[in-house]
């Protein structure tokens, strides 16, 4: 039996109002993965945009069982052209209008199968229309060879946020093909920070209190307060992306995953408005990196992990299997803006209040939740979780 590794990466980080397909069901998977990833303890940072289009190539190769596998995983009702076709519809939208002046969002794919594969044509065709993913063959024979290729391209279009996407010896003379899905996100904010403001003041893990630089701002921003929960939205300079930071009230981050559905995050995000508010984050670095076959087995597709798995529309052969989807993420949030690396926005113009009170007061000293995401399609590029901002 040969075997197939998917890897996803992800790159930079910000609707979700009213969802739209294929944006719906990419933002269900973004929600389905949170609660599988979230249980480990620390920060946490992944793409779900950039795992879903390494699953969607693996989907147009998939048939039988495991294509429906796939196809209910990513939170789509099948696995037609159409659903390819409006993905790279959606990709398409995004690079156009995420690309502003001050901000860079890219997205890369490619096949990665072995001299001794012969790819079917429409496997190809649709890799190549959908996902612009370029075909380069490797010799599996030398793995070591082809890891050490796969590694500098995939460094190479995360701009060197991402190295070592796969480990020694994690390709081997029997793997035939790596799919691989990259997105990197540099953005500026649209409202700065001035870094001579930032102070040191206690950030409250868990465990115990830490010291951690926090930026300060009072501005206008996007805010809301839906139940126990405070929300800052903050946008990107030229883009239509932003960036939402999901704050517990009581400081019970557990309570909120538990709440974290698509369903709750629209009606979350529908209730923000523009307000002044006097603004305290951490700045925050970190990076995550994943064996995702445990996860996406529970999530719905554990047949693509066996021999049992029908990814014959790839070759024409029933002998292919996922040995493992890979995926590394990083971000870094600071006075500028944010990098991130693992996927215009049009700000959403609110009208400001002629009389104002006093600002609202979001301190975000203690774990909170953020999540990058596109404000017209809604598609979530990026989530994750600050536990320790000085880890």
């Amino acid at each position: 039996m040969r075997r197939l590794t998917a890897a996803a990466l992800l790159s930079a980080l910000p609707a979700l109002v009213a969802a739209a397909p294929p944006a719906a069901g990419l933002n269900r998977f973004a929600v389905d993965a949170y609660r599988e990833l979230s249980p480990a303890p620390g920060n946490l940072i992944y793409s779900p945009f950039s795992i879903s289009t390494a699953l969607s190539m693996l989907l147009a190769g998939a048939r039988g069982s495991t294509a429906s596998e796939i196809a209910r995983t990513l939170g789509q009702p099948g696995a037609d052209a159409a659903y390819h076709a409006e993905l790279a519809a959606l990709i398409a939208q995004l690079l156009e209008q995420s690309n502003g002046a001050g901000s860079q969002l890219s997205v890369a794919n490619a096949l990665w199968p072995d001299r001794s594969v012969r790819l079917q044509p429409a496997f190809r065709d649709i890799a190549a229309a959908s996902y612009k993913a370029p075909l380069t063959l490797l010799d599996f024979s030398t793995p070591e060879s082809a890891r050490a290729q796969i590694n500098s391209w995939t460094e190479q279009q995360t701009h060197g946020k991402i190295r070592d996407l796969f480990a020694p010896g994690s390709l081997t003379a029997d793997t035939r093909l790596v799919l691989t899905s990259a997105i990197y996100f540099n953005g500026g904010w649209q409202t700065t920070f001035d870094p001579k403001a930032t102070r040191p003041a206690p950030f409250h893990t868990a465990r115990a209190d830490v010291q951690a630089d926090f930026m300060r701002r009072t501005a206008h921003f996007g805010y809301a307060e839906p139940h126990n929960l405070q929300i800052l939205e903050m946008s990107y300079a030229g883009t239509q992306l932003v960036f939402d930071a999901l704050l517990p009230k009581d400081g019970n981050l557990r309570s909120l995953e538990h709440n974290l559905t698509p369903e709750n995050l629209a009606k979350w995000f529908a209730a923000i408005e523009d307000r002044r508010v006097d603004v305290s984050l951490p700045r925050f670095k970190t990076e995550s990196s994943f064996s995702l076959r445990g996860q996406l087995s529970k999530m719905g597709m554990p047949s693509a992990f066996t021999r049992a798995a029908d990814l014959s529309a790839i070759d024409g052969r029933r002998d292919l299997f996922v040995s493992d989807v890979v995926h590394k993420a990083f971000v870094e949030v600071n006075e500028t803006g944010t990098v991130a690396a693992a996927a215009t926005g049009i700000a959403m113009a609110r009208a400001a209040m002629l009389v104002e009170g006093p600002p609202a007061v979001f301190r975000a000293d203690h774990p909170f939740v953020f999540l990058i995401r596109d404000s017209q399609s809604g598609a979530i590029l990026f989530a994750g979780r600050v536990a320790n901002p000085r880890l």
